[in-house]
């Protein structure tokens, strides 16, 4: 399961509204100098991402929880949203090479199925709109945001 901290910003029937504050490991890795992603979060001003999470612990507007996405969910929509469009763009260019020498009939089919693959993925997207597994679940709460600490004063 894949979690994340959050504040509860809005409750609607069964779902609630968590902002979550993205945080990167990049500081710590030592491939950051010649990564791509690290380069991105450094020029990257919006950290904070909404997103709507199935809310089985009747939650209130300002706690802060964790949120979960099961690993297999997340895999399978990197298998429809990278993979797909790939294998599409792959077949389209390998598949005139079989009966055909010409490299235009190839970069036309690779780019037809890349956008064809980019289509399934989309329809697939689509599909799964509604379904529940696929949106991200609050697994508990850690605690109020505006909970006041009590001050120990000695005498």
């Amino acid at each position: 399961m894949i979690e994340e901290t959050g504040t509860v910003m809005s409750v609607e029937a069964g779902f609630a509204e968590v902002e979550t504050i993205r945080t990167s490991s990049c500081t710590s890795c030592r491939a950051r100098h010649g990564c791509g992603h690290h380069a991105i979060a450094q020029v990257s001003p919006a950290n904070r991402m909404r997103m709507k999470a199935v809310d089985p612990l009747s939650v209130e507007v300002g706690q802060r929880v964790v949120i979960g996405i099961p690993e297999d969910t997340l895999l399978q929509a990197s298998v429809w949203m990278y993979l797909i469009p790939l294998l599409g763009m792959v077949s389209g260019a390998i598949l005139p090479s079989l009966w055909t020498e010409s490299n235009d009939l190839s970069v036309l089919l690779s780019l037809l199925g890349f956008v064809g693959g980019l289509w399934f993925a989309r329809h697939k997207a689509n599909r799964s709109a509604n379904n529940q597994d696929f949106y991200p679940k609050v697994l508990r709460i850690e605690s109020v945001q505006d909970e006041a600490s009590p001050l120990l004063f000695s005498p």
